[in-house]
């Protein structure tokens, strides 16, 4: 469990918790005058805490907003915009200094201040009134406690930039990708090692490893491919990737060990890496009226992002009656804290929700350096044979001193000089250098251009969607929605359903005009920032209406999206859209468009959660009318796809142990009683994954109550357990114990690629028999007179004899006891959840203050699910510790709505409460039911309002 701050002991956690438990109330019926608003407003609180907000206009609606963020939600708004502006340890302490150098270095702070003066006058005043709402609250209400905590008295004020930061931040965290350093990396390493050992390291890296195709071959819109682009002649990956001129490929892998290095233990950066950044992603799907029971279209969404203490979302309805000539704002979903705007959501006439789609909007520039010879740093960039200045921001970090008794104590961090100083390239979007080497001749450094960096324009989106009357106005304004890139869903109560692709999606010289000289890279590589190899994004002298990047983009009629469907439904979740990796080369679809071009997206995606999705879609749709209860129950699959996919082979050669006339030594695998049961186990398990045990949460429980599971849920669990031991084990067999012995041991890929490598390797194994495109047998045993297929079984069998041990071993003790009996493998044990708060108890959930951990050794919530389950909530694909098999990412939200023109009824759930403040009632109302999967109502009506109402609070100006 994180915890930032061991002098937090458990006397003060429970001092805090009883007197705040035990603060008297303010009296709720008295009007509260406050500055700044226009005139009186209500804040209605249903009985789950929600605000309901009803306003004269839109101005006091938001107003109203940052009064009720503010309220409920401050600690996690102040540690947001500090986390995205690197000023966290000033809060924090000096354990956030890395966190606060690597984001001030990156710049989301600073394109916030620069996509401020590019609003519109009318949002920059809607962004001040909901910071004007936020010093009113501050200014009425306590400090929460975990300022107490921290000996801190006081809190900066709150600006619109602020919110720009956060809206930049969380986009950020959708869209900034370096998998392109991991890629160079292990190219680099693969291609070395392959020149000594004698395979095609390149080729290993791209082909074999590190592929582009996804697991599963699911796409969102089939028809998109014909439409606007088509596939055409090209060699594979590996054959089409050269050496930078400028440096040596050992050198830039260097500098790519140095950023991973700088990144480590920030977890919002080091998830930068992991090209698809594991659960954080999403599903949705929507199917037209004329396959649902009510005859109108359903939508369902569930965005997956960290799961911590408080809720990433908050809940919130406002109701606005001005402008005047516009009908009633009535908007109700989830805000982010500190963010004027419903991020998803219904108003009257239309739903929305998002995943995300990683298109590559970030490439990393090998630069060469100019140093001033006096001052020994570097003062420009060479681009073409000519310097180009560099911007030099100098920095000041301050800490908060944590435990010394004095409140307020900040005290400069103390950092070197170098470390004091950002570099920014402007050509590249004004974005920054992140790593250096001074050594030798030639100094070198790596920039980042990422389409964040300058003014853009997604606050304007939320804003318009906020009243948006028709699928066409949700578009006009969808144009705003420059960077984090998502696919969007959308239906409307005049039965449209709808899917559109957001973001600018820059355009390169190489890719767009087919003139990469000898030697060029993919962008999804460390790319030469010296312009010999056209890797640059093309100037946009002339941008068109609501572009924000100085750089030609994808047209957005060239997004991937659609219309009412033929086949009545559109489904995605962070998959491949429209199917551009399916053949392991992202890099060979043309543009059909005047313009021509490579038509490119993105380099990798994932598939599994979209396979299952759209195999049970086809299947409700195929057997009738479909229903909310169905959708519901399809957000809460938690059946594991790879093993429906992968678990045949393991079948396969138990069998073929068992034959007459196999080897001794599959023989012998093949008669032991332990791997016996464990293959019919799976053999005949419907790869569901519930955690078999009375305090496991499991979906459909009373969240009330514990209940011993069913037979069938002990079965199922025993089998989820045994299967996710053994997909680690199978991965170090086939890729690890591979790569160590060809010397690339310590250059692994990430557990997702490996894994998707196993499954390809044994898709194909009757044409290429184990044999990677490298040369590299994956299969190899070394056993002599083995034929390919032996060694394939055997050591399927070997990894599944060895999950065993595992499971029964002392590092499973806390979990099995050091059982070898199958029956104690409960799931529930194992997949687990924390949600962890930075001060760590009593704000973390579970604890033995409020709601209690599985077991005193085993921290966390047992929940059903695991590897890339429809119900997110994945964990390293090569686990194999008791507390490896946890996971922090998941639904924020669960959604699902039917869009019926009498009234839009919708269900939705959070993981945790409106409020932050423990003591509250509301701390942790909504968590069991979303642990549980079950849901309560998005209300939009003032009936239903009133119908569910709690208490009430008037806000009148101040005289």
């Amino acid at each position: 469990m994180r915890r930032l701050f061991p002098f937090i002991g458990a006397s003060l956690a429970l001092a805090l918790l009883v007197s705040l438990a035990f603060a008297p109330a303010a009296d709720a019926r008295a009007p509260r005058f406050v500055e700044g608003l226009d005139q009186t407003a209500r804040v209605i609180y249903d009985q789950d805490g929600t605000p309901h907000i009803y306003a004269a206009s839109d101005s006091d609606a938001y107003y109203m907003l940052g009064y009720v963020h503010a309220q409920d939600r401050y600690f996690q708004m102040d540690t947001l915009r500090r986390q995205f502006s690197g000023t966290l340890a000033e809060v924090l302490g000096p354990a956030a200094v890395p966190s606060d150098v690597q984001l001030r270095t990156l710049g989301l702070r600073r394109a916030a201040a620069v996509s401020y003066e590019a609003y519109p006058a009318i949002t920059r005043a809607w962004l001040q009134a909901y910071a004007d709402g936020v010093h009113a609250a501050r200014a009425q209400l306590p400090l929460p406690a975990e300022y107490q905590a921290l000996e801190l008295t006081t809190s900066p004020p709150w600006t619109p930039v602020d919110s720009i930061a956060i809206v930049k931040g969380l986009a950020f965290g959708l869209s900034f990708d370096l998998n392109d350093i991991d890629l160079t990396v292990l190219l680099e390493t693969y291609a070395a090692a392959g020149a000594v050992g004698g395979f095609d390291g390149a080729a290993l890296a791209t082909e074999d490893l590190a592929r582009s195709a996804p697991f599963d071959d699911r796409v969102s819109i089939p028809e998109f491919a014909g439409a606007l682009f088509a596939g055409i002649e090209g060699e594979s990956p590996s054959k089409s990737l050269g050496f930078l001129p400028s440096a040596s490929m050992e050198e830039v892998a260097g500098l790519a060990r140095q950023l991973k290095e700088s990144y480590a233990g920030i977890p919002m950066l080091e998830r930068t890496f992991e090209g698809q950044r594991g659960d954080i992603g999403s599903n949705f799907w929507v199917i037209s009226g004329d396959h649902t029971d009510s005859g109108y279209p359903i939508l369902a969404n569930d965005p997956h992002l960290g799961l911590d203490t408080p809720s990433t979302f908050y809940q919130a309805h406002l109701i606005a009656f001005a402008p005047p000539g516009q009908r009633i704002l009535n908007v109700s979903g989830v805000t982010f804290p500190g963010a004027p705007a419903v991020v998803q959501g219904c108003n009257k006439v239309i739903c929305w929700g998002s995943t995300t789609n990683p298109l590559d909007v970030t490439d990393v520039y090998l630069e060469q350096l100019v140093i001033d010879p006096d001052l020994g740093i570097p003062v420009a960039t060479i681009y073409q044979g000519n310097p180009e200045p560099l911007t030099i921001i100098p920095e000041s970090y301050f800490v908060n001193v944590v435990g010394d008794g004095v409140a307020d104590n900040l005290v400069d961090s103390g950092l070197p000089a170098e470390q004091s100083v950002t570099l920014v390239v402007p050509r590249r979007n004004n974005g920054p250098i992140v790593a250096i080497d001074l050594e030798g001749a030639n100094p070198t450094a790596l920039s980042v251009q990422y389409s964040g960096w300058g003014a853009t324009f997604e606050a304007e989106a939320f804003r318009r969607w906020a009243r948006a009357g028709s699928l066409d106005d949700y578009v006009e304004a969808l144009q705003y929605f420059d960077v984090g890139s998502q696919n969007w869903v959308v239906a409307d109560r005049f039965g449209n359903i709808a899917y559109y692709t957001s973001a600018e999606m820059p355009l390169r010289d190489d890719l767009q005009n087919l003139n990469a000289p000898d030697g060029g890279i993919p962008p999804f590589f460390i790319r030469d920032g010296t312009g010999a190899l056209r890797h640059e994004w093309i100037q946009d002298p002339d941008p068109g209406p609501n572009q924000a990047l100085p750089y030609e983009v994808l047209p957005f009629a060239e997004m991937p999206q659609i219309v009412n469907p033929a086949s009545g439904y559109i489904a995605n979740a962070n998959n491949d859209p429209v199917g551009t990796t399916l053949d392991n080369n992202p890099l060979n679809q043309l543009r059909l468009a005047p313009e021509g071009g490579l038509y490119y997206l993105n380099a990798g995606y994932t598939s599994l959660r979209q396979g299952r999705i759209d195999r049970a879609l086809k299947d409700l749709l195929a057997a009738g009318p479909v229903s909310v209860a169905q959708m519901q129950e399809l957000q809460s699959n938690n059946q594991l796809l790879d093993a429906e996919l992968v678990s045949g082979y393991l079948v396969d050669a138990f069998l073929n142990a068992n034959d007459a006339d196999a080897p001794d030594i599959l023989s012998a695998l093949g008669e032991d009683p332990g791997i016996a049961e464990a293959v019919t186990r799976i053999a005949f398990w419907d790869f569901s994954s519930p955690t078999g045990i009375p305090q496991g949460f499991d979906p459909g429980d009373d969240p009330a109550a514990l209940a011993p599971p069913g037979v069938a849920e002990v079965e199922a669990s025993i089998a989820a357990t045994i299967w996710s031991a053994f997909r680690g084990q199978l991965v170090r067999w086939v890729v690890d114990y591979t790569l160590d012995d060809i010397g690339l041991g310590d250059e692994l890929p990430g557990s997702r690629e490996a894994y998707r490598a196993v499954e390809n390797l044994l898709e194909n194994f009757d044409t290429n028999g184990g044999v990677g495109v490298s040369g590299v047998d994956f299969f190899d045993t070394g056993i002599e007179d083995f034929t390919a297929e032996q060694n394939r079984d055997l050591k399927l069998l070997l990894a599944l004899g060895d999950a065993l041990d595992l499971l029964a071993s002392d590092e499973f003790a806390d979990a099995f006891g050091g059982s070898t009996d199958q029956n104690d493998y409960r799931w529930g044990l194992l997949h687990r959840i924390v949600f962890d708060h930075p001060l760590g108890v009593p704000f973390t959930l579970p604890n033995d203050l409020i709601l209690p951990n599985v077991t005193p050794e085993l921290a966390g919530f047992a929940r059903s699910g695991g590897y890339e389950a429809v119900d997110a909530s994945s964990h390293s694909a090569r686990a194999d510790g008791v507390n490896e098999f946890m996971f922090g990412a998941g639904p924020a939200r669960r959604f699902v709505g039917v869009l019926d023109p009498a009234g839009i009824e919708g269900y939705q759930s959070i993981p945790g409460g409106a409020s932050a403040e423990l003591g509250s009632p509301f701390y942790a109302s909504m968590l069991l039911d979303w642990l549980t999967n079950n849901y309560h109502p998005l209300i939009l009506s003032t009936s239903e309002v009133q119908a569910s109402r709690s208490s009430q609070r008037v806000f009148q100006p101040a005289p």
